[in-house]
Parts: structure tokens; sequence; C-alpha cells
């Protein structure tokens, strides 16, 4: 089972292959990273930019309107980066909000499309969805790597986890059923596992936000 791990922290080189560094998650909890898309906090392409290589995996902002796309993957591959993620991700944007950011663009949709044109420059990719719509379309634009979000959970507690890991495990079972080629992680974290120990879903990896256990 594959096992990365999802920060925004900093690390001396050489950095462990199986991290996906994302600046805009440093100091971050995991209710603040879920919103880390619509958190101005930083540059978060030119800090990837400008950072010495963190791990395979660099975690990009695939809806910043600013820059050249070819130039930015050279970059990220100068650097020593096998691959890269869309995340912060606008999957988790609904109503009014997703309706506005749509016009930037920022879509799931317009997310993957980056994806496939950094695959097409030498990239491997990760795309992060929500739902079996997202998962689809991602799949549509070439992608097979693809990362389960659990969706945002207000607190700890609240919840019944067997019905939740119930129907996200059935999620997952119906995209493996569509393409047999298709690899499903799952994110979590240690605030995640709490109340929905999401690492018990079978599946093909997990992705941690912050130090795995």
């Amino acid at each position: 089972m594959q096992k990365l791990t999802l920060t925004g922290h900093c690390v001396t080189a050489p950095a462990p292959r199986n991290r996906i560094y994302c600046p805009a998650l440093d100091g971050l909890t995991p209710r603040q990273a879920d919103m880390s898309f619509v958190m101005p906090r930083m540059d978060h392409n030119r800090a990837l930019r400008e950072t010495a290589n963190q791990g395979d995996w660099a975690s990009i902002l695939a809806s910043d309107p600013f820059g050249s796309t070819s130039a930015f993957f050279a970059r990220l591959k100068e650097l020593g980066y096998k691959g890269v993620a869309n995340w912060p991700s606008s999957i988790l944007l609904e109503g009014i909000l997703k309706e506005t950011m749509a016009t930037i663009p920022a879509t799931p949709e317009f997310e993957y499309d980056v994806l496939a044109s950094a695959q097409r420059a030498g990239l491997d990719a990760i795309a992060f969805f929500l739902s079996l719509q997202q998962a689809r379309a991602a799949m549509q634009a070439g992608l097979k790597r693809l990362v389960l979000h659990p969706g945002l959970l207000v607190s700890e507690g609240g919840i019944a986890p067997d019905m939740v890991l119930g129907s996200l495990q059935r999620l997952i079972n119906a995209l493996k059923s569509e393409a047999e080629t298709v690899e499903v992680l799952v994110y979590t974290s240690a605030w995640h596992e709490r109340s929905l120990p999401l690492s018990t879903l079978t599946a093909d990896g997990v992705i941690w936000f912050g130090d795995a256990p």
C-alpha cells in the first residue's frame, strides 16, 4: 500500500521521496487545510518554484491564472520533482462561491486538464476528488491516480462513522469496477482518524496530512 505525506513544512535535502510538498499548508490545521484554496496566504506556485526539492511530488495551485504552465512544469522537473497534485483544490467549493470561482476558471475539471498537461510534459499526476462525478472527470482527462477526500468535517464526533465509511468504500469500489487500472488513495490526518478512521478503507494507498503515524 502506498503511503504519502502532504505537508507544507520544508526539510533539508535530501527530502524524503514520499512527500507531497504544498507550501500554502504550512502552519495550518487539517480543517484549515481543507479551506486553503480560498485563503490567500502566499503566491503558492511561486513558492514552489523558489524552494529546493521537497520530495517526489509538488502540490500545485492549478487554477493560478498567472505564468506559463509549460515553464512551471519545466522548473518543477529541474528541481527534481517526479509529479504534481491538485492541492489547494476547488473540489470542496459549494453554492455561490463555487459559481463565482468557476469564472476564473477554478473548477475540478480545469484542474484535471492542468494535471493532464503536466503528464504530457513528463510529470506524473495525482488528482484529488470528492465525488463520483469528479472522479469520472479526472479519468476522462486521462488521470489514473486519484485521491478520495472525505469532505468537510465540522468537528470531531457527531457523525456515524460506519455509515460514512460504507459510503466512501462503495464509491471506491464503483471506481475500481469502472476502470481496473485506476489507483484510488484516501486522504486523511490524525485529526480525521479520531472520528473517521479513513485509513481502514480498502484502497491502494493513503495520503496523510502532516506526519503519518
